[in-house]
């Protein structure tokens, strides 16, 4: 009867109920607190493989330490004297040097086989000097080459030892050469004087390879 009256409109349509959802709530295990939190591990990178360190040095390098040798100590008093009697240097691209260079050559052999210490220190000093101000024209390669031959032909100065070691004047004569290759390599007698072979060759390339990066 109430739906036959609520459909002629007599009385009020019934009010529908609001569903209430039902909320679930998870439980949460006590015993997940005590676990200990994993950190993850940062991925390993590959290690760099460490330098080398046998490293060549640089021509740069090897020319310092030439400019730097000193062949006579401070201390001594005849050091303070000869300080005003310095070598001259070249001018002029007709000036030829090869009697000078092998005038310090020859006095140095002197002075080494008659064991004179501070000649001997003396006259590498005055070479040292005199190559460190000469002006490389490519005319003057040659009075290079000529003290080069010089060095590596005299019969009184020591082959290379067991260990590598070479005379003082030989030390010099190929570390100015290595020093000026660009310079003194575009030229064809020294193109002729490698093909020579003999120590001299050996010496060269021992020391190109380690100061030439």
């Amino acid at each position: 009867m109430d739906s036959v009256l609520s459909g002629m409109g007599l009385l009020p349509p019934p009010s529908k109920k609001d569903k209430k959802k039902k909320v679930k709530t998870a439980r949460v295990n006590p015993d997940i607190w005590d676990e200990p939190v994993q950190k993850a591990e940062p991925s390993a990178e590959p290690a760099h493989p460490p330098e080398d360190e046998n490293r060549h040095t640089s021509r740069a390098q090897l020319r310092s330490q030439f400019n730097d040798r000193d062949y006579l100590s401070k201390e001594n008093p005849k050091t303070l004297i000869l300080q005003y009697f310095q070598p001259k240097s070249n001018n002029d691209v007709d000036q030829n040097f090869t009697p000078v260079f092998l005038a310090h050559a020859r006095l140095y052999c002197f002075a080494r086989l008659r064991l004179i210490a501070p000649l001997k220190a003396l006259t590498l000093d005055k070479l040292h000097k005199t190559l460190m101000d000469f002006k490389l024209y490519t005319k003057r390669i040659g009075d290079i080459i000529k003290l080069a031959r010089y060095a590596y032909s005299n019969p009184d100065l020591p082959e290379r030892a067991e260990d590598g070691t070479i005379d003082d004047l030989k030390t010099l004569v190929v570390e100015y050469i290595v020093c000026e290759i660009d310079t003194v390599g575009k030229c064809d007698e020294f193109v002729k004087y490698m093909e020579e072979g003999g120590e001299f060759v050996g010496d060269f390339w021992r020391m190109t390879r380690d100061y030439i990066a």
